[in-house]
């Protein structure tokens, strides 16, 4: 008899299940649907479907990071001053914030699949709108618009991987798929050295130049997404919260008969009970308003959110604030004709200048954010795959960066300096644990507006982060380096207050509340 790939340590207890004997005289079989996911295994269903999440997760990704190498080549045709850069690059981050309670809501109401797949749809067509525009304002409306639809492929893809895993194998795989995700961050900067560089443009008007074929690349994967959704089965956790156990079991039949190749009716679960929280979660005033994200703000809930939507907002004030900056900074660096200073002695720009016309960047830049962006991400994969704990994982993160960022601000040798800048790129670490920790310490029923409110926070983290940032650099920039290094340390210190979580690898641990 097939034995599914994952359910091995389940076997001890279980054997029963798999012998002939058991199937050929017992009709009807119940069982809930932590141990149904067991049974299922882990194999191609949720490869392919990890892939997709990590797909999506980089497809706004790169709509996001993007606009930091496609403004500075396109300063001269959108007339972008040096003051607004700071605000235009941190535009991606304002719809996320203002938008993310909603999708959560939605995620949580709707279903996982519909909404991922209409927001990635309309996100990238819009993205791809704002190629073809002539002005700065109509970019920056085209960004925003897109924004607006950008929070639910920016976060859902946690909730909605996690929900197809065996609880077993959950954590590890998350994590695994973050640094996927961190890895796929490279692609921006050489997406960006293949087009930039080129010196050519279409049409009398020069209407079509490479930073407008730049932008229409970084939208095209969110278009490709919403395609491959298509193909995509919705959460069976989802399915359970809304009472549709019956739904949730097909999907459970085909992620075991794609993991092992034999027909659904092979699977000998017949049934999926809830248990007692699915069935709150499937009371009357729950199917009727749905999940809300007041309940979010009651105890013990809020003090979760609050504690892990700073630390989140911590993260990517670095990830998405300060480090945006970094490919136009490296480059006034690396042209500067010195060899010696501060980043802020090299990297001095006066306030309200122009940024000068240019449709390339330098090749050293390009060259030292890949390679310094496929270092630090092979380091994230290898640290995820060590036996750290995720607390410890995130108080080691928040320590090292703040210390780079502060030697980044003050030694004077700019090589050194741009290896501790480029540095702040091991924030990602803590997007992972912390996203694990969302989807621990929150029900299925406030799971989808729980995950995306943390990343909210986040997002405003990376608005505050680009805006002072763009701001500071240029009016006081040691200034700058000694208020994130401060950030970062006030991080480390509070993440030592989150509990200490445990995957359940074991099989005494397979049946223990994932909510502690």
């Amino acid at each position: 008899m097939y034995e599914p790939e994952g359910a091995a340590c389940l076997m001890d207890q279980t054997k029963k299940y798999y012998t002939p004997d058991f199937i050929e005289h017992r009709e009807y079989h119940e069982t809930d649907l932590e141990e149904a996911l067991q049974i299922a295994g882990v194999g191609k269903y949720q490869i392919w479907h990890c892939c997709l999440m990590v797909a999506s997760l980089s497809s706004s990704l790169l709509e996001i990071v993007g606009t930091a190498f496609t403004l500075p080549a396109a300063a001269c045709d959108l007339s972008l001053p040096y003051n607004l850069k700071g605000i235009i690059t941190s535009v991606p981050n304002m719809g996320v914030i203002l938008t993310a309670p909603l999708w959560g809501w939605a995620a949580d109401s709707m279903g996982r699949k519909p909404v991922l797949l209409f927001t990635s749809a309309v996100a990238g067509t819009v993205s791809l709108a704002a190629a073809f525009t002539s002005s700065l304002a109509g970019f920056t409306i085209c960004k925003f618009i897109a924004s607006l639809f950008l929070s639910s492929p920016s976060s859902l893809g946690w909730a909605y991987m996690s929900e197809m895993l065996p609880k077993n194998r959950r954590d590890s795989i998350v994590l695994t798929c973050n640094g996927f995700l961190m890895m796929s961050s490279v692609l921006s900067p050489v997406i960006a050295w293949v087009i930039l560089p080129s010196d050519w443009s279409y049409s009398d008007t020069d209407s079509v130049k490479p930073w407008r074929v730049l932008t229409a690349s970084y939208a095209l994967p969110l278009l490709i997404t919403a395609l491959l959704l298509t193909r995509a089965s919705e959460s069976p956790k989802f399915l359970m919260a809304k009472g549709k156990s019956r739904r949730a079991l097909e999907v459970v039949k085909r992620i075991y008969s794609v993991n092992s190749g034999q027909p659904p009716e092979r699977f000998y679960v017949t049934s999926i009970r809830s248990d007692d929280s699915e069935r709150l979660m499937c009371s009357v005033s729950v199917d009727k308003w749905g999940s809300s994200g007041l309940d979010l703000l009651r105890p013990p809930h809020f003090k979760w959110l609050a504690l892990t939507g700073f630390l989140m907002f911590g993260v990517f004030s670095l990830l998405n604030g300060l480090f945006l900056l970094a490919p136009d900074t490296i480059n006034k660096v690396m042209s500067s004709e010195s060899s010696t200073g501060t980043i802020c002695m090299l990297a001095e720009t006066p306030t309200n200048q122009t940024i000068a016309c240019t449709d390339t960047m330098s090749a050293a830049t390009f060259l030292i954010m890949v390679v310094t962006t496929i270092l630090y991400s092979g380091l994230v994969m290898v640290i995820y795959l060590t036996p750290l704990n995720k607390k410890t994982l995130l108080v080691g993160m928040y320590a090292i960066v703040g210390a780079a960022c502060l030697t980044a601000g003050l030694h004077e040798n700019r090589v050194v300096a741009g290896v501790a800048l480029s540095a702040l790129q091991l924030t990602a670490l803590g997007v992972g644990p912390l996203t694990v920790y969302a989807v621990h310490l929150f029900p299925t029923r406030l799971r989808g507006t729980a995950v995306g409110g943390v990343l909210m926070c986040g997002r405003a983290g990376s608005v505050v982060g680009a805006t002072v940032a763009g701001y500071l650099l240029a009016e006081a920039c040691s200034a700058t380096f000694y208020g994130f290094t401060a950030l970062l340390f006030l991080c480390a210190a509070l993440s030592l207050w989150l509990p200490k979580h445990h995957s359940a690898t074991r099989c005494s641990d397979l049946h223990e509340d994932t909510h502690r």
